[in-house]
């Protein structure tokens, strides 16, 4: 069951609703304002070219034209209706900690899987209606009372125990969840350090559409209702971009409460500006429950068919649904090959240019979200970006998605030195640039 924001074609705006979203460029060819269609206020996302009052928001989608416009033009006018916009203070960029591999981590979450099958873990499991095959099938396991690393939060049934991993299946955390009615500073327990994800390894391949939840038992009700590609993300803070380079097209599936809610649309802009597709599942997806479990749980949860939010590409067919992890079967991880030489980061910024006409326009949208960020965001996003490309051999062709996000970023970086300072966005205002090519 997808949601959306409404329809966002042919839309009409006033001058007045224009001034109210702050607009800045220039008032005779083009102009970027804060799109009041979907409530931006911290990045000018709304573009509206001043020649023919088109106006098209590169976050959510929306489009139309201006009313003087469509008085020229003998147009029908949509409806808009608009409220006052205030500006939060600017939020410095503070880097994720990168999680550590620890095999200590590993072994001990291996015992833990070997301990599941006929454990009080299991009996929790099936009563939360979680199939003991899927829940070993993602590597989940249960810690005996006095096996906890953390004895000040051991528990007298035991816990649930679910690893977090990076993408490439590296344990660097492990959550654990008390069995049974546990009293509230005893239920959660994360081991001290940075998290990761559980299931990362959904996002490694980047084959069809991510379904992101917060929690690990709204992952397994997700994967047990044939979500595909599930992944927790152990709250709406806990993203990383830096994960989620091959996954094209992103499923949200966040609580149904204030921190999802905005959550989810962060994470919608921050997809759309890396010129992701973003799919969501609406709070009647959960019936009358708040989260994937409560309403797997309680017989409600129904998935159906999800609509784009944010097309990939322009595209906007229903994603094709993947087999669920629990229909997968298991197949060896594939011995890697030593690469002859990485390819740079120099060589990747050129062959970027390769891009076709119109892939590089949705780059040339995509550049405007970036320099908007500002130069902490853009240092953030060059930093993921490299890494995604020593990951590849100088032999190796540049994928499309990396191309356009190396593109975009290349022209932002050019339109953030080239620019007065005076026609920057304010994030840059008393900034220093980003790093050069």
């Amino acid at each position: 069951m997808a949601g959306s924001w409404g329809e966002l074609q042919n839309l009409s705006l006033s001058e007045s609703e224009l001034a109210r979203c702050e607009p800045v460029g220039d008032e005779r060819k083009m102009q970027r304002a804060y799109c009041p269609f979907h409530g931006s206020d911290r990045q000018r996302s709304l573009r509206v070219n001043r020649e023919t009052g088109y106006f098209k928001c590169f976050a959510c989608g929306a489009w139309g034209y201006l009313d003087d416009a469509r008085e020229r033009r003998r147009a029908d006018g949509g409806t808009l209706r608009i409220g006052t916009h205030t500006r939060p203070p600017q939020r410095a960029y503070k880097p994720k900690p990168k999680p550590e591999t620890k095999p200590e981590l590993a072994t001990l979450m291996a015992s833990y899987r070997a301990a599941l099958p006929g454990s009080p873990g299991e009996a929790y499991l099936r009563e939360r209606h979680i199939p003991l095959q899927l829940a070993q099938a993602v590597g989940v396991g249960f810690a005996a009372p006095g096996t906890w690393p953390n004895a000040s939060r051991d528990w007298r049934r035991g816990r649930v125990v679910f690893p977090h991993t990076t993408p490439s299946g590296d344990v660097v955390n492990l959550y654990g969840r008390a069995v049974g009615d546990a009293p509230k500073d005893k239920k959660h327990d994360h081991l001290p350090g940075a998290k990761g994800y559980f299931h990362a390894q959904a996002l490694a391949d980047g084959s069809g559409p991510a379904t992101i939840c917060e929690g690990a038992f709204d992952a397994l009700a997700l994967m047990a209702a044939g979500a595909p590609n599930v992944v927790a993300i152990f709250g709406v803070n806990g993203w990383r971009w830096e994960w989620a380079t091959k996954t094209s097209e992103l499923i949200l599936a966040l609580d149904a409460d204030d921190a999802g809610s905005t959550g989810f649309r962060e994470l919608a802009r921050e997809a759309r500006l890396r010129g992701k597709g973003v799919a969501y599942l609406e709070p009647g997806a959960y019936g009358t429950e708040k989260d994937a479990s409560a309403a797997w749980q309680a017989g409600e949860l129904t998935l159906g068919a999800w609509e784009p939010l944010f097309p990939h590409d322009g595209d906007t067919p229903t994603p094709e649904r993947p087999e669920s992890p629990q229909e997968r079967q298991d197949e060896p991880e594939p011995t890697p090959t030593p690469m002859a030489s990485p390819l740079s980061w120099s060589d990747a910024l050129e062959r970027c240019e390769g891009l076709d006409t119109e892939t590089k326009m949705l780059a040339y949208e995509m550049s405007y979200g970036y320099l908007d960020g500002g130069p902490a965001w853009m240092a953030s996003l060059a930093s993921e970006l490299r890494e995604e490309v020593t990951r590849l051999d100088a032999s190796d062709e540049l994928p499309e998605p990396l191309a356009k996000m190396c593109f975009a970023w290349k022209n932002a970086t050019y339109m953030a030195r080239n620019r007065h300072p005076l026609e920057l966005p304010e994030s840059w205002q008393k900034s220093d640039s980003p790093e050069g090519d």
